[in-house]
């Protein structure tokens, strides 16, 4: 059978200051009437039964998501809350552990919680088709076709084609801005969307190749009380730097599919209705003159003028305004604001 692994443990930081450590933007109604983890569920659920469905957050959103399985009707059981965050990884690899265990002819497809997918009937047929290229043995990649020198995504070069799908021959990270440009000219270069299907017996063999010994300890977890002793134990790192980047059995699956990573302001842009200057103003806001702006308002009334590619979101306790082209750059404010004891900020 089919299963999915939704990871919801981020923060959301640079998402900040709609965004908060308690309140991440998984749980927020961002997109839509829903909030982004509702959106994410009911967008793979023609699919995937929800009784199939996993969700790995953290500890400190237990009260946040025991309100969800009522609402989403996926079982309390499905839930993994970490103790500590611990990236991708573990996660993704204790889940495959209990799935084989259940169905040891299952296919798992991992989704981050913070995408929006335009092309919803498109998406699902892509994941069909990575379930099947999965069933042959393969760690499926959902490869976006660049549409701009991204300084912000990480990339995934090809290699020789196989019916429908690539072999890869690296991941890479971040690039700056000169080789992003150099990237969009090439079309061997995709966007890793962090999108991934595979059998679980087959991730969990490569995790036994790789990291033997996070292997050993992976297939120690058998209960709650395992869980908690265990836990520390594993590493904190990506399932790219752990298996993606180092296994010979990888494919891209070619994902032109409307994808959008939410991953900040800046991303917006691409999914809100603008008025005829590029503005997107939500809540209430007066404005003269201003071009390619967005503005994010709580409560209050947020006046601009003569404003250009400029962001900004005010909240009842915090009001971030920045040049869009340094959205990315929200994170380092949330760390800073950390640094300083801004604790009831962030």
């Amino acid at each position: 059978m089919n299963y999915a692994i939704i990871l919801a443990g981020g923060t959301g930081t640079r998402f900040w200051p709609l965004s908060r450590e308690l309140e991440p933007k998984q749980f927020l109604n961002v997109c839509s009437t829903k909030s982004m983890l509702a959106e994410t569920i009911d967008r793979i659920t023609p699919l995937i039964k929800k009784e199939n469905i996993y969700i790995a957050t953290s500890r400190i959103h237990n009260q946040k998501i025991k309100k969800c399985p009522k609402k989403l009707n996926i079982p309390s059981s499905n839930i993994l809350l970490e103790p500590q965050s611990k990236n991708t990884f573990a996660p993704i690899a204790v889940l495959s552990k209990n799935i084989n265990n259940l169905d040891s002819d299952a296919v798992i497809v991992v989704l981050p919680s913070d995408h929006f997918i335009e092309h919803k009937d498109r998406f699902l047929k892509l994941l069909s088709k990575g379930i099947e290229i999965a069933r042959c043995g393969y760690i499926v990649s959902l490869g976006i076709p660049p549409r701009r020198p991204e300084t912000g995504y990480g990339y995934i070069k090809t290699e020789s084609r196989v019916n429908d799908f690539y072999l890869i021959e690296k991941f890479i990270e971040k690039p700056n801005l000169i080789r992003a440009r150099k990237f969009i000219r090439d079309r061997r270069y995709y966007w890793n969307s962090g999108i991934f299907i595979f059998k679980p017996q087959v991730i969990l063999e490569e995790t036994k190749k790789f990291l033997p010994g996070i292997y050993n300890t992976v297939m120690q977890f058998k209960n709650k009380k395992y869980f908690s002793r265990l836990w520390h134990k594993l590493p904190s790192i990506s399932i790219d730097y752990a298996i993606m980047e180092k296994t010979k059995r990888m494919a891209l699956l070619p994902a032109d599919c409307g994808w959008i990573d939410l991953g900040s302001w800046e991303a917006i842009g691409e999914i809100a209705k603008k008025d005829k200057n590029g503005n997107i103003f939500r809540g209430k806001s007066i404005d003269i003159g201003s071009k390619n702006t967005l503005v994010w308002s709580d409560k209050r009334l947020i006046t601009t003028l003569g404003l250009n590619n400029i962001i900004i979101v005010d909240t009842k306790d915090a009001l971030l305004v920045c040049r869009k082209d340094m959205s990315q750059d929200v994170k380092k404010a949330v760390g800073l604001l950390k640094k300083k004891n801004f604790k009831g900020q962030v």
